[in-house]
């Protein structure tokens, strides 16, 4: 009799065990998948918010890199304004020059006060550089590394236009880089003109 009361006791315990190990295993899978939720729904959330970012980009537009959003193609196209009244020093130094604010100012400031359109965001922005003293802290695009030079004069010497390397800038409102800046696309420019590629005519 004891023997019996023993198996059915034994048998209850492990019934019991069994119970407790399957619904710790049960609320263990319950828990699963609500971590499997969460993590779907936040997935979801955050592409939803990648996309209506990347919308609302797209239609505002590439904002400008520049302190004054200068117009290329109002300047260089519908004005005609030569590449070089701005970049003054492209046919005589290897730096093109980037323009001084008294460059701009001497078209657009008189007295210390904007010559015309002076609700313009970046007259204003000029204005205050011109008043202060400072230089416009341009931007440069075209940046070669300093192991390589572009002499500027001598390519403008000998007859290239600005848009054979800068593309058209006339037709920009910001200029973007239109060149890859590759030794070989130099390479093959000189080789198409019959004219030096050794290594001293870039690097010295």
């Amino acid at each position: 009799a004891a023997r019996e009361a023993g198996l059915r006791c034994g048998a209850a315990d492990g019934r019991t065990t069994s119970h407790r190990r399957n619904a710790y295993w049960s609320g263990f899978g319950t828990m699963r998948h609500r971590w499997a939720a969460i993590g779907l729904v936040t997935t979801t959330v955050l592409a939803g918010a990648a996309i209506i970012a990347a919308t609302q980009s797209s239609s505002a537009g590439p904002e400008s890199i520049q302190p004054i959003a200068f117009p290329h193609d109002l300047h260089a196209g519908t004005n005609q304004i030569p590449c070089q009244y701005c970049h003054t020093s492209a046919d005589r130094s290897p730096d093109a020059g980037i323009p001084a604010v008294q460059v701009c100012a001497g078209c657009h400031i008189v007295a210390g006060q904007p010559l015309f359109r002076r609700d313009s965001v970046g007259i204003q922005l000029l204005a205050r550089y011109w008043s202060e003293g400072r230089p416009i802290p341009w931007v440069r695009i075209y940046d070669l590394p300093d192991h390589a030079h572009f002499p500027h004069m001598r390519h403008v010497k000998a007859g290239l236009e600005c848009q054979q390397c800068h593309g058209p800038v006339e037709t920009m409102r910001e200029v973007e880089l239109n060149q890859p800046l590759w030794m070989g696309w130099c390479i093959e420019c000189h080789r198409e003109r019959q004219v030096r590629t050794d290594c001293a005519v870039c690097h010295y």
